[in-house]
């Protein structure tokens, strides 16, 4: 499904002070707004690099995130999960809270982050 027609009543990001907090983002292809696969690892490197280019455009990268907030769609991936995830940080690691649930668009993850200006 593609939401690229769909105009949502949110911003990518918004900032407090210091903080930025990056809007959950999804496995998305960001040209055509459909689900980038199937798999779990298609849509979770994809929404990881959705949340980079939004880092990256407030001059900020992985190294700044405080916090994530992690949805997954099926109890059963998150190791697999873990280990995709992993690629993105170093210790020390971001806070995180990880929700199992329903998602918009048949996605398996969705990831919203909260980043601080050093």
């Amino acid at each position: 499904m593609s939401i690229q027609s769909k105009v949502l009543p949110f911003s990518s990001a918004s900032f407090s002070g210091s903080l930025v907090f990056v809007s959950g983002q999804g496995g998305l292809d960001p040209i055509t707004g459909e689900v980038v696969g199937p798999t779990l690892e298609e849509q979770t490197v994809r929404t990881m690099l959705n949340i980079q280019a939004i880092l990256h455009a407030n001059n900020m990268d992985f190294n700044q995130v405080k916090k994530a907030n992690i949805f997954l769609a099926k109890r059963e991936h998150y190791a697999e999960f873990n280990e995709i995830y992993a690629r993105y940080f170093s210790a020390p690691y971001p806070a995180r809270t990880t929700v199992y649930c329903d998602l918009n668009y048949d996605l398996l993850v969705e990831i919203d982050v909260v980043a601080s200006v050093d």
